[in-house]
């Protein structure tokens, strides 16, 4: 009878120290910050142990992908917000509309993670874009670099004087040759600043042939003779070197230009609206968001490391392992690290006007089809009704599941 009761009094204490083994997939933390930040985590949980995995941009969608056809067990991704109408489509993913329904009034970001009406995920990291643009170039060709573009108008005489300074400097700087940037940086944006759309809302009908999408188009082509065309990463490059008067990029170029090119004066400002009187400073919402796996047999540990990680706090310091995105809680920016800060402050004020891209499984295939529309009239300098045109009804077509 002894015996019996040390064996029972052992498995009792067996089942009391059996922790909760949990997975977190993720991109923005490398192994060295993952275990910083998880400690904390698996110090405030003791009954939780969590092994972190990180995935590359280059291939962490297909990677995850692969997970779930072959069964693996997943807990907590991180994925981009443009992927979660595809993973949802697949019911992947666990609603969290109750968790919205707690959480919401405290972040912003949720229509990033709304599909079909429903919540998928949990926005936890914020980036956008913003206009760079260089106060020395802008003196040289007479402008006040104390009044920056406000209106396509303003952005277009700037480019166009700039532009005249001598053969090898330009106005602006236009991605062209890779996959997002062509309509991630600019022209999508643009588009939303008219408070138009390449896609009808309820995402059945291509609209590239309407009104406000031709006059971006139009602009974007008149711009593009005072803009040298090439890699994001390029324009960067040219930006620091002094060649480019302005361009649409990340947070992550201050840094950039600060530690590469400290000797080149510049700013950042919103991203130009329309005109004065008309549209927004709208700008592409990129974010981190947090997403429980539907067939996760641990919801209860994944919830509470989903709490844990959007907490104002630990999302901040997450946010300065690389400050080009930044926490959804409605009061980040009141952190004092902006204060020392003030041209990271705008990527986080630029926020107010972004917006995500159309929520449905198919964009991946129609970033891609509009990425060659622009760079058709961009690079080759096609008819722009022909062009819109001919690539409305690709789009079209992708859109009927064609």
């Amino acid at each position: 009878m002894k015996k019996l009761f040390v064996i029972f009094f052992a498995l009792i204490v067996v089942f009391s120290f059996a922790k909760t083994k949990l997975t977190f997939w993720g991109f923005m933390m490398n192994d060295e910050h993952a275990k910083m930040i998880l400690n904390k985590f698996m110090e405030e949980n003791p009954d939780i142990e969590v092994e972190y995995v990180q995935l590359s941009w280059a291939n962490g969608f297909d990677k995850i992908v692969t997970a779930i056809a072959g069964g693996e067990s997943l807990d907590v991704v991180e994925l981009g917000n443009t992927w979660v109408a595809n993973f949802a489509e697949r019911n992947a993913l666990e609603n969290m509309d109750l968790f919205f329904n707690q959480y919401g009034k405290n972040y912003v970001g949720w229509d990033t993670v709304k599909y079909h009406g429903k919540y998928w995920a949990v926005p936890w990291l914020l980036g956008t874009r913003a206009l760079f643009y260089n106060m020395e170039l802008f003196e040289k060709a007479g402008l006040n670099p104390d009044i920056p573009p406000e209106t396509w108008e303003d952005l277009y005489r700037a480019a166009e004087k700039i532009d005249a300074l001598g053969d090898e400097i330009y106005g602006f700087g236009m991605p062209a040759g890779e996959s997002y940037s062509p309509w991630q940086q600019w022209f999508l944006p643009a588009v939303w600043g008219t408070g138009g759309d390449i896609i009808s809302e309820d995402g059945k009908r291509a609209l590239l042939t309407s009104c406000k999408v031709k006059e971006t188009a139009q602009f974007y082509k008149a711009l593009s003779k005072h803009s040298l065309k090439t890699k994001q990463a390029d324009l960067a490059k040219a930006f620091g070197e002094g060649k480019i008067g302005m361009y649409v990029s990340g947070a992550w170029d201050i840094d950039y230009l600060e530690t590469n090119y400290p000797e080149t004066p510049f700013n950042v400002v919103f991203i130009p609206k329309p005109a004065s009187w008309y549209g927004t400073h709208a700008s592409f919402a990129g974010a981190e968001v947090l997403a429980i796996m539907k067939h996760s047999k641990n919801k209860e540990a994944a919830q509470k490391l989903v709490k844990f990680l959007i907490r104002p706090d630990i999302a901040m310091e997450v946010a300065m392992i690389w400050p080009a995105i930044f926490p959804s809680h409605v009061e980040a920016g009141k952190d004092p690290w902006f204060n020392d800060h003030p041209m990271h402050k705008v990527f986080y004020e630029q926020n107010t006007y972004a917006k995500p891209v159309p929520s449905i499984p198919a964009w991946p295939k129609v970033q891609a089809v509009l990425t060659e529309a622009i760079e058709k009239m961009i690079l080759e300098n096609t008819d722009i009704d022909s062009t819109l045109f001919e690539y409305n009804l690709k789009i079209q077509k992708i859109l009927d599941g064609e």
